[in-house]
C-alpha cells in the first residue's frame, strides 16, 4: 500500500521566527524592477511602485482584525468600527483569497483600531505601514510583506468604511494612488465616502496580481545582517 501523502500545511500557519529583510549585496540589481510608465485609461498601474524586493503581492492573504468588545460603554463604538472594517474587507475578498485569523502571528495584514500618529504635521484617519520580513512558517523561510493598518475609530461609520477600503488597498499591494476621486484608492477623499471598489480599482489589482511577487520560499534561514 502506498503511503498516504503528508497533509497540506494550514493556509495561515503562525510565524515561528522572523527577521527584518536586508537587501542583498547586489541590491542595485534587485532594485531595478521596472515600474509601469505607460498610462492606461482603464486603471492606474502607472502610479504604483514596487519595493526593492519586488511587487508586494500575494496569492493568499491572512488578515487579523483587532476584535471589538460586545459589552460595556465602549461596545457601541467598537462594534461600529468593526462593522466598517468588515464591510471594507468583504469588498476586497471578492477579488482576493483572504482568510481572517484570530492570532496576529498568522497574519501578513494587521488591522488596528487607533488613530495614526501625526506625520509631516498632518493628521489622518488611516494609514498603512509596510515592512518586508523574512518569516519562517512550517519550517520554511519566505519573504513576506507585513502591513499594519491603522484605522481611527473617531469617524462616522461610512467614513470609517471608506478609510478602511483605501488603506486595505495599500495593504494588498496597491502602493500608489489614483488621480480620480471616484476610485477607492483616490489620492484625496471626495465629498462622499467611496464604499465600493471602482472598475479602475479592480483592474489595477488584477494587473498587479499578474506581476511577479517577492522572492520564493527556501528552507535555509536568511543570512544574519552584518554588524
Amino acid at each position: 500500500m502506498l503511503p498516504l501523502p503528508a497533509p497540506a500545511p494550514p493556509p495561515c500557519p503562525p510565524a515561528e521566527d522572523q527577521r527584518a529583510w536586508t537587501p542583498p549585496p547586489n541590491a542595485a540589481a534587485a532594485a531595478s524592477i521596472p515600474s509601469p510608465t505607460a498610462e492606461v485609461a482603464a486603471d492606474f498601474r502607472h502610479r504604483l511602485s514596487p519595493t526593492p524586493a519586488g511587487w508586494p503581492r500575494r496569492d493568499h492573504w491572512c488578515v487579523w482584525v483587532e476584535p471589538a468588545v460586545n459589552e460595556g460603554p465602549a461596545a457601541l463604538w467598537e462594534q461600529r468600527w468593526w462593522r466598517a472594517v468588515q464591510a471594507a474587507l468583504t469588498s476586497w475578498q471578492q477579488l482576493l483569497p483572504i482568510q481572517r485569523v484570530t492570532d496576529p502571528a498568522q497574519a501578513q495584514v494587521l488591522v488596528q483600531r487607533r488613530r495614526p500618529p501625526i506625520q509631516n504635521r498632518r493628521a489622518s484617519h488611516g494609514r498603512a505601514l509596510l515592512q518586508l520580513l523574512d518569516v519562517r512558517r512550517s519550517g520554511v523561510w519566505q519573504l513576506e510583506p507585513r502591513v499594519e493598518v491603522l484605522i481611527s475609530p473617531g469617524q462616522a461609520e461610512p467614513a470609517m468604511q471608506a478609510t478602511a477600503l483605501h488603506e486595505l488597498g495599500h495593504a494588498f499591494g496597491l502602493w500608489g494612488h489614483s488621480e480620480q476621486a471616484g476610485d477607492a484608492m483616490a489620492v484625496s477623499p471626495g465629498a462622499r465616502p467611496v464604499l465600493q471598489l471602482s472598475g479602475r480599482d479592480r483592474a489595477t489589482l488584477q494587473w498587479l496580481q499578474r506581476q511577479p511577487g517577492l522572492q520564493q520560499q527556501r528552507l535555509a534561514p536568511p543570512p544574519e545582517p552584518s554588524r
